[in-house]
């Protein structure tokens, strides 16, 4: 998943880093900008938004931060807040005494469980007064904006606050509502439902490979060749399509013993730095894999492949929980499947200052993998019509540009962890084809039953060629006129 990041004077230099969802962690994004120095302009800005008295906010909090700095709540506008509009926040920080050289303030967006993340960090007053000059009676007016993607799918949005200092180091927060990261709970502010047309969830027949594929990058089996696409991945937030210079596209195999899939990624970069198993690939260039075998919408494998082949695997019992959440003695990430990738880069790895074509990626996941450490395991091999519940996702990170994320199955928000937008994989024959449903229990029987009947109501009077009998003869005489009902003849009131 992408960071979102809010704007920033072009001339202020420092370290601006937050918590950022991707790939089902929580990673740091830290942008360095330069330092403002202050002109009168400035100066008139700040001693407005000095205020001579503490303000009763809507929001109101009174966080104390280790007994420094007093974080006194917000005001939203609009409230509630609308998907797809600006919302203008104005917070309000009460300083008891100087914080220090190094300290920054932080802000982030989220819906629940870190869902839908923006990190909007900025200098406090448009940058013209940063914490490091604050001093001890000051109360700080702070404003800043963002919205909400219009396929914002959750009632309330959650904004955190702080301030940190590199390390990083959040400042310790003795009182207040927090989420013992040392973020402060700012607001849960609610969030008007609209209804936004979806995309519609993707569906994909896995063709059955006679033979098993040999994982070296480069897709030249016939299987690989008769095998149709997935379709162009999209914009993970939009459902809209992909620029043209991160254009990918995927297809999938499968027998007995493995499930295959393969990348084909437009890339005229081709980088990645990190080495070890289960690095935090998603903060570079990847494609992912996300596996909901058995459909149940709960536990799930994470699967990524950078383009220098190094692989991040990692099981998930619950929504973005971890292995360690099974047993504490465990951490997260430290389940490894026994997938084998291959990756063959058009252009040069590394080299940045050069013009790259593109990076293919090709996976051998085994079948059983798939179920990572759930109990009881899925049925391997899946018979002709099961599914899987599926999606897969690309990570592209341009030189001095923002990271851009791309799926088969957009999520719609900021989320890749959203299993309800998975596509669903259907595995079929070689030739794309599911046998013919079975007949109902007892059909056969039923059949040889009527055709015997058939048989036997041969020459009886009255019966048709289809074995119906049709009743003949005369018909009953009328009830007599007024004559009384029959004991058994219920009386009218």
């Amino acid at each position: 998943m992408t960071p979102v990041f809010g704007a920033f004077p072009a001339r202020r230099l420092a370290w601006l880093c937050g918590l950022v969802g991707l790939g089902g962690m929580l990673g740091l994004a830290c942008v360095e900008q330069q330092e403002e120095k202050p002109t009168p302009e400035d100066q008139e800005y700040v001693k407005k938004n000095l205020l001579s008295a503490a303000p009763t906010p809507q929001f109101k909090v009174d966080a104390d931060l280790d007994g420094k700095v007093v974080y006194l709540g917000l005001d939203a506008a609009p409230n509630p807040i609308e998907p797809g509009r600006d919302v203008k926040i104005t917070q309000y920080w009460k300083v008891v005494s100087p914080p220090g050289e190094g300290w920054r303030m932080f802000s982030h967006i989220s819906g629940p469980n870190n869902a839908g993340y923006q990190n909007r960090d900025h200098g406090p007053m448009r940058g013209k007064y940063p914490v490091a000059q604050w001093k001890a009676g000051d109360i700080i007016k702070d404003e800043f904006t963002f919205a909400l993607p219009a396929s914002w799918q959750f009632d309330h949005v959650e904004i955190y606050t702080g301030l940190w200092r590199s390390g990083p180091t959040n400042m310790p927060i003795k009182s207040g509502p927090h989420d013992g990261k040392n973020r402060i709970l700012a607001a849960v502010i609610p969030v008007k439902q609209t209804s936004i047309p979806q995309a519609a969830v993707k569906k994909y027949l896995v063709r059955r490979t006679a033979k098993p594929i040999k994982v070296d990058g480069k897709l030249d089996e016939p299987a690989w060749k008769t095998a149709p696409y997935l379709g162009a991945f999209v914009d993970t937030m939009t459902g809209t399509p992909a620029a043209a210079s991160v254009k990918t596209d995927a297809k999938m195999l499968w027998d007995d013993q493995n499930l295959y899939i393969a990348f084909e990624n437009t890339d005229p970069d081709v980088w990645s730095t990190l080495t070890k198993r289960d690095d935090k690939l998603w903060t570079q260039e990847a494609v992912e894999v996300m596996i909901d075998a058995d459909g149940n919408g709960k536990s799930y494998i994470e699967l990524q492949v950078a383009p220098n082949n190094n692989v991040f695997d990692t099981y998930l019992p619950e929504y973005r929980k971890y292995e360690d959440t099974l047993d504490p003695k465990r951490k997260p990430y430290d389940w490894n499947s026994k997938v084998k990738t291959a990756v063959k880069v058009d252009g040069t790895l590394n080299k940045r200052n050069d013009q790259d074509k593109g990076w293919t990626v090709e996976i051998a996941l085994p079948l059983a993998d798939a179920n990572g450490l759930a109990t009881p395991p899925i049925k391997t091999p899946p018979a002709l019509g099961d599914t899987w519940k599926v999606n897969l996702f690309r990570l592209d990170a341009p030189e001095g540009k923002a990271q851009i994320a791309v799926g088969w199955s957009p999520p719609m928000i900021g989320d890749f962890h959203r299993l309800d937008r998975f596509g669903q994989i259907v595995f079929v024959d070689e030739k794309g084809d599911l046998p013919a449903p079975p007949p109902p229990p007892g059909a056969a029987a039923l059949k040889g039953r009527r055709e015997a009947i058939d048989e036997g109501m041969k020459g009886v009077h009255g019966a048709h060629n289809n074995g119906a009998l049709r009743l003949e003869g005369r018909k009953a005489p009328a009830a007599a006129k007024g004559k009384k009902a029959s004991d058994g003849e219920s009386k009218k009131k």
